[in-house]
């Protein structure tokens, strides 16, 4: 399923992209439903920084009725992004550890310079296999996997919305 997403953040562009690329860390206390975010590489290359990111979603945002199925490990994702600077893009690509093979989440974000906002769009797709998931039958993960995408898809755009707001947040507290 793919999808487009679109945010503010009332602060310049040059600002607003690199708080998003290089305070992570620092913008994930703004962030109740993460518990950690492990910056296991970064490269950088002129304009172009890599990132592989993995991060814990916290288990309080999980329904009860799903916390004695899930394990911790399988609110770990791993986030690989490629940040290019001189087109103010991140390209991204998710992993989930829970279904790795599963699950296609790919996309990228443009940050847009609208004086002394940025307008964030995001681009992407979101995809279950049905094939690989694994421990059910295929023909019911068949007929789940679009309602899947759909909920997963509707989720992403409060949280795009709660990353901003964090590094709105981060930059009212620090600029």
């Amino acid at each position: 399923m793919q999808f487009t997403l679109t945010d503010e953040i009332a602060y310049p562009r040059d600002l607003v992209y690199a708080t998003h690329r290089d305070k992570l860390i620092e913008v994930m206390e703004y962030l109740p439903n993460i518990e950690d975010i492990d910056v296991r590489s970064r490269e950088e290359d002129g304009d172009i920084v890599r990132f592989e990111n993995w991060w814990t979603g916290s288990s309080n945002d999980v329904p009860r009725v799903l916390q004695g199925f899930l394990k911790p490990e399988m609110l770990v994702w791993v986030d690989r992004a490629t940040w290019d600077e001189s087109k103010h893009r991140v390209d991204w690509e998710i992993t989930l550890n829970a279904l790795p093979e599963a699950v296609t989440a790919k996309g990228y974000n443009l940050f847009d310079d609208e004086g002394d906002v940025t307008v964030i769009r995001m681009h992407g797709e979101f995809v279950v296999h049905p094939e690989k998931v694994k421990g059910i039958p295929t023909f019911v993960a068949k007929r789940a996997a679009p309602t899947i995408e759909k909920f997963i898809v509707g989720l992403l755009e409060p949280n795009l919305r709660e990353s901003n707001r964090a590094v709105e947040q981060y930059l009212d507290d620090t600029v």
